[in-house]
């Protein structure tokens, strides 16, 4: 956290990558800086930690795609279908009607930004937080103080971002309380999900990582297509999805959100972590890891 949260304030700080104007659809090249600044955090500590072998397993990790195709279209799909039943249910055919430049185009920018989003910046961000943070201390504690820690953490990251857009002054700094309160609420909800996805892909970041991009795509490009109505309107409808789906999963999953019995792990052996705050997360003598579907 101290090397990632250095590297985004440090980002947030210089103007030139502030007011960098080089990605398309005003994606944030200091949200890039960011991003990699987690996934390196994550490779540092972890090569400290366990050297080669946790290296080699967090990268393992971080790019496993032999999932069962279940899972890639409930990643793909789940929020922007959500959002558009929702908005359909609101709004009527409206929410349906084509927009200026047509669904082909539309859907064409959604696309496009979705894997910008993945490979610059979800997939470096939950090498961090779902491959190092998250796994680390998923035997540690039971999965639903997991999700509030992770989320604490995760919270705490984006507030780079908050000064980056706001500025620096005593103003922006009075409203950063009211603003990691936000952000922690809704971080709660997506991590509940991210959780819940990392446990049942058989530890699989590229996974959640494909869920989040896709959550940012659907809400950066959607927001003003698919709910013609304001963009506060769409605020709430696209994060409505994450909060009704996360609670749905902790009801269906009981707050256990797909846990296993605990694995090991390079880290957790070196790093002694494998004494749970429950008996649900003792050690199994079977594989660590579940089998790819």
């Amino acid at each position: 956290m101290l090397i990632s949260l250095g590297v985004g304030f440090l980002a947030a700080a210089v103007p030139p990558i502030i007011q960098s104007e080089i990605l398309p659809f005003g994606l944030p090249l200091h949200g890039v800086v960011m991003s990699l600044g987690a996934g390196f955090a994550a490779f540092l500590v972890t090569a400290a930690l366990s050297g080669r072998a946790g290296v080699a397993d967090l990268g393992r990790r971080s790019v496993r795609w032999r999932v069962g195709v279940r899972w890639y279209l409930i990643a793909l799909l789940s929020v922007p279908v959500g959002a558009t039943l929702i908005s359909l249910v609101i709004y009527g055919p409206r929410a349906l009607a084509a927009p200026s430049g047509g669904w082909p185009q539309a859907l064409a920018e959604v696309a496009a930004v979705f894997l910008l989003q993945l490979v610059l910046f979800q997939l470096a961000e939950e090498t961090g937080f779902t491959g190092f943070l998250q796994h680390h201390w998923r035997d540690r504690y039971h999965p639903l103080k997991l999700t509030l820690y992770v989320a604490l953490m995760w919270a705490l990251w984006h507030m780079p971002d908050h000064f980056a857009v706001e500025g620096w002054g005593l103003q922006q700094l009075l409203s950063a309380p009211v603003v990691f309160a936000i952000e922690l609420v809704s971080l709660f909800f997506a991590r509940a999900i991210f959780v819940w996805f990392y446990n049942r892909t058989g530890s699989s970041v590229l996974l959640v990582a494909i869920f989040h991009a896709s959550f940012d795509a659907a809400i950066n490009q959607l927001y003003d297509v698919v709910v013609p109505g304001s963009a506060t309107a769409s605020f709430f409808i696209f994060s409505g999805v994450i909060v009704l789906f996360a609670t749905a999963v902790i009801i269906a999953t009981k707050g256990q959100l797909g846990r296993r019995p605990a694995a090991r792990s390079v880290e957790g052996d070196i790093a002694g972590e494998h004494t749970p705050d429950d008996d649900a997360g003792r050690e199994d003598p079977r594989p660590s890891e579940p089998p790819d579907a």
